[in-house]
């Protein structure tokens, strides 16, 4: 029988149409593969999970089905017509939306104007008749958004969810959500996914791209997983894989469970690092830091959890004197009460993997050797110079001990992907030794395995006797890796917990304002 007889007959038994189905889908870079021969198939009224580390070809593939690439080879089909959308535009028109992981809302415009920037007819309704069509749509899809509220005022749960009623109202059928869950609260999350389940109840075909397994088998029908841009698995029921199996599909290798120990912190211990009513204003100057008491002693890791922009930056950079107390003390070690700066942090033992790397400490120009002496402490000499054979010799030390496997020396900084950037700064800063280890989301942009592997060196600084505080989106990380978990809302420090038998929904309702 021929393929289109074999079509024909399946028509006849009424085998339901694919709403989006790509076939060998191919991109290319200059000489990078980033997609190589995809396959992807979502039928109506499914969620389809698709999963794989930083780098496996995931964004570039949903940017060709949203028509932000042009595919070098391959077939797309919507609803079993093939299509080659231009543009987003097109790909709107063809039913298709996207909520990016940063969303693309206005903060100063309300929600019924962002909305309005999004609808054809939009900019020609009158705000009255627009609130009421986005309250209809709201009901409809179970999404509680206020349309007269501004977006700056909403919590980051709310505007996903105003930015995923934007999409629908566009028209949606297929809605890609990429990353939707990393920075939300554990009820947030939960009520996300119940918002999916409700779309994918009404037909709507589902692509949710996440790095938490645990939702995938939660909500998703059918779980692809890419690898080096290619799709290594397919699988109907995502449930008969356990996380290791999982992690095995996308890393291409067994990657060993978290080994540590939970050792009570002596109570009489002398912290290393101190806050006491630390209070500090941020960027826009505002009061992002509100009378914060903090102690993270000897030994001890110190995850901090909240909402994205909830103090945690503030935080990190009044631990390390590189943002100033307008009230209150901060001490590192034996550093002065009053008036820590970065060098004094430095002289007390301090190192530092910053919030946003590229932005922080990538000097444009510069090699990786060069910035394994942007560090703040003293540099080998030779004569009037710098001993550059000593800095290489150290920094291969420094690689050896860490053991993420730099990028070579000679490559600059700058030209690597922010993954690689990140294992240049962990290698510069956890392969010193330490009294205190401020981390920022210290497994931004890292494959499964280099993520393990850094979480396995700040137990091994812990282990030494250094102080760690550490700040993850990630609350299953900070439950696995710390001793207690320092939670920030609005600000506040509102509840430091003890991970030993941790609720993560207590948890959550303290990132959301609540009590525990």
């Amino acid at each position: 029988m021929t393929s289109d007889a074999v079509a024909r007959a399946e028509s006849r038994v009424g085998k339901p149409t694919a709403l989006l189905e790509v076939r060998s889908l191919t991109k290319r870079f200059g000489e990078v593969l980033a997609n190589s021969d995809v396959d992807l198939t979502v039928m109506p009224g499914t969620v389809h999970g698709l999963i794989g580390e930083n780098g496996a070809g995931k964004s570039t593939l949903l940017k060709m089905i949203y028509g932000v690439y042009t595919p070098d080879e391959g077939r797309m089909f919507i609803d079993g017509n093939l299509v080659a959308p231009g543009n987003p535009a097109d790909a709107r028109g063809l039913g298709i939306g996207m909520v990016f992981q940063d969303l693309r809302l206005v903060p100063a415009l309300t929600v019924a104007e962002n909305i309005a920037l999004a609808l054809p007819d939009g900019p020609t309704l009158k705000l009255k008749a627009l609130s009421a069509k986005i309250e209809a749509a709201s009901q409809e899809y179970g999404l509680a958004v206020d349309p007269t509220a501004k977006v700056r005022h909403l919590s980051i749960g709310e505007r996903q969810r105003a930015e995923i009623l934007k999409v629908l109202m566009t028209g949606a059928r297929l809605v890609i959500l990429d990353e939707p869950t990393s920075v939300l609260a554990p009820q947030e999350v939960e009520a996300l996914l119940t918002v999916v389940a409700s779309l994918r109840d009404q037909g709507l075909g589902i692509v949710l791209v996440t790095h938490k397994l645990n939702e995938v088998r939660a909500i998703a029908d059918q779980v692809t997983v890419l690898r080096g841009g290619q799709a290594v698995l397919t699988s109907a029921d995502p449930t008969q894989f356990s996380d290791e199996e999982l992690v095995e599909a996308m890393v291409g290798r067994r990657v060993p469970p978290l080994s540590r120990e939970r050792n009570p912190v002596p109570a009489s211990e002398r912290a290393v690092l101190e806050m006491t009513g630390a209070t500090a204003l941020g960027d826009r100057g505002h009061v992002a830091l509100k009378g914060v008491d903090l102690e993270v002693h000897p030994g001890e890791l110190v995850g901090v959890a909240g909402v994205a922009g909830s103090g945690q930056k503030e935080l990190c950079e009044v631990a390390l004197g590189l943002r100033p107390v307008s009230a209150g003390s901060v001490r590192v070690g034996d550093s002065p009460a009053s008036g820590l700066g970065p060098s004094e942090a430095i002289a007390a033992g301090a190192v530092a993997i910053p919030e946003d790397p590229v932005a922080d400490a990538v000097v444009p120009g510069l090699s990786v050797l060069e910035h394994m002496v942007l560090d703040g402490r003293e540099v080998p000499r030779r004569g009037f110079g710098i001993d550059w054979s000593a800095v290489d010799a150290r920094t291969t030390a420094l690689d050896e001990r860490v053991g993420l496997h730099m990028a070579p020396k000679k490559r600059t900084l700058a030209s690597l992907s922010g993954g690689n950037i990140q294992r240049v700064l962990l290698t510069r800063e956890l392969g010193q030794d330490a009294t205190l280890v401020v981390a920022a989301y210290p497994s931004r942009g890292l494959d499964v395995a280099n993520t393990r592997r850094t979480q396995e060196v700040l137990l091994e600084h812990r282990a030494r006797g250094a102080a760690v505080l550490m700040v993850s989106e990630d609350l299953d990380e900070l439950i696995s890796v710390a001793d207690r978990i320092a939670v920030m809302h609005d600000g506040h420090l509102v509840g430091v917990i003890d991970t030993a038998g941790a609720d993560r929904m207590s948890i959550g309702r303290l990132m959301l304002g609540g009590v525990a």
